[in-house]
């Protein structure tokens, strides 16, 4: 299949970019100590007849200088059925990630991330096993910085991911941040915006567009996200 045709040169690139320097987090768009927090990290609200669902994940993170960071993250997900079915979970994610700027304006970035879920109440859950969640994902990724005026910096990048996880979703419409089953691999794309506020403060829109191919099940899913950052 393709899928496997793939996978070495996304392998190859992974390998080869973390060690050149290490193993996302946001040194990238600051690089004094400081806290930065991403707003959507998770947010997905339903209400209706037939499904009740609230998922609901803050993040905060810490730059220790101008290369390494440490993001925690934590999911909140609840869902009701009808009152027949319902559950609640809590997902928790840790990031640990890295920056190299380069020559040219070129930035070198780096994370792995490592998220497990821990059951709260599945006290009439329906579903055929109970959720569960374990992923580790690394991702390494190249941006180009282009500078528009004093507030507004343009940071286009180019990057792959390569994951495993053990993964038992939810019977809900939710999903969980990083929820995946098996061998995943891919390349992901982005054009970051960031509005220097300040000395010390700057926001930064990040879209992002990752495509997944799933090596175990053979099987690949495109993923567009947005995100909005606060660097303090």
């Amino acid at each position: 299949m393709q899928t496997n045709k793939t996978a070495p040169f996304f392998l190859l690139l992974v390998f080869t970019i973390a060690t050149t320097s290490l193993t996302h987090a946001q040194t990238t768009y600051e690089d004094e100590p400081g806290f930065f927090t991403p707003v959507v990290e998770s947010l997905y609200l339903r209400g209706g007849i037939f499904e009740e669902t609230q998922l609901i994940g803050p993040a905060i993170g810490y730059r220790f200088n101008d290369t390494y960071d440490f993001t925690l993250h934590t999911e909140y997900i609840s869902t009701d059925y009808n009152s027949n079915s319902s559950f609640s979970l809590i997902n928790v994610g840790l990031t640990a990630g890295q920056t190299s700027r380069r020559n040219n304006d070129l930035i070198l970035r780096n994370e792995v991330s490592v998220y497990h879920s821990f059951n709260l109440d599945l006290g009439n859950y329906q579903g055929i096993n109970d959720p569960s969640l374990t992923s580790l994902l690394g991702s390494s990724s190249i941006y180009k910085s282009l500078k528009i005026s004093d507030t507004i910096t343009f940071l286009p990048n180019v990057g792959a991911h390569l994951g495993f996880g053990d993964y038992i979703p939810p019977y809900s419409s939710a999903n969980l941040r990083q929820g995946f089953d098996g061998f995943v691999a891919g390349p992901q794309f982005g054009l970051d915006t960031n509005f220097s506020i300040g000395d010390s403060f700057s926001i930064t829109a990040k879209p992002q567009y990752r495509l997944r191919y799933n090596l175990t099940h053979d099987h690949s899913v495109g993923t567009l996200t947005f995100n909005v950052i606060f660097n303090l």
